[in-house]
């Protein structure tokens, strides 16, 4: 449904239809409130969305290869017990938020 315009509703009043150019009135200010109603809740959603940029942006981690959060984080690092002796290291990986935990071989470059 298309807004009435003001030259609509004045045409209204000057042939004598006050109240169809109420009614044109109420149209507009229940447009208006919807309008109104909208804005706030797309300015709650940027809130929320610059909120979540702030804490993905602050947090060290890597990705849980689980579930995703930046909560990947090193637990232990230590020479591993077959391939320590040719520089592997061992490290123990757990998600600070779901707890899986994994380890990994990694070898000097």
């Amino acid at each position: 449904m298309a807004l009435p315009s003001y030259k609509d509703i004045t045409e209204l009043i000057k042939k004598g239809a006050t109240i169809e150019a109420q009614e044109k009135i109420m149209e507009l200010r229940e447009s208006a409130l919807e309008l109104q109603e909208e804005n706030i809740n797309l300015k709650n959603q940027v809130l929320e969305l610059q909120e979540r940029v702030r804490r993905l942006e602050s947090f060290e981690g890597e990705p849980c290869p689980k579930c995703r959060k930046p909560a990947w984080v090193v637990e232990s690092s230590k020479p591993d017990q077959k391939f320590g002796r040719l520089g592997g290291i061992r490290r123990e990986y757990k998600c600070t938020e779901c707890g899986f935990s994994e380890s990994q071989l990694v070898t000097p470059k």
